[in-house]
């Protein structure tokens, strides 16, 4: 497994296009974006994939966490009005779209926002903690 980490690690590109992470072998379906926990919890990013559902677009995380194994689905985007190429958590923390990130842990810190769905608030390097 060490070996795929490093693999993965490096990667030079900054995230995966939809149909190039299922032709990779990953299966981004069987990660749930509904029924991501709230709190804070350490996770494993598995990979990223670019989205354009929105005008603004977004970058979809994939991680897995290490309490259950259970893998979640969390969004970064970038700074609101901005022309950043950085997607993060709302904190504007860790940029996300950098190469390199795969394979590494991170403690998540997600809640909810006032219309009730989750908002990623922020990470941090496991290392950092």
């Amino acid at each position: 497994m060490e070996e795929t980490l490093e693999a993965q690690t490096d990667d030079k590109r900054r995230a995966w296009s939809y149909n190039g992470a299922i032709e990779a072998g990953y299966d981004p379906k069987s990660y749930s974006w509904a029924d991501v926990p709230t709190g804070t919890w350490l996770a494993r990013l598995d990979f990223k994939i670019w989205s354009n559902k929105t005008s603004a677009g977004s970058l979809g995380c994939y991680f897995t966490s290490l309490a259950d194994g259970r893998q979640y689905q969390l969004s970064a985007f970038r700074p609101y009005r901005s022309t950043s190429r950085c997607y993060s958590p709302t904190d504007d923390g860790i940029d996300f779209s950098r190469p390199g990130l795969d394979g590494q842990i991170f403690q998540l810190e997600v809640g909810k926002a006032a219309n009730g769905k989750i908002k990623w608030l922020s990470a941090k390097f496991e290392k950092d903690l």
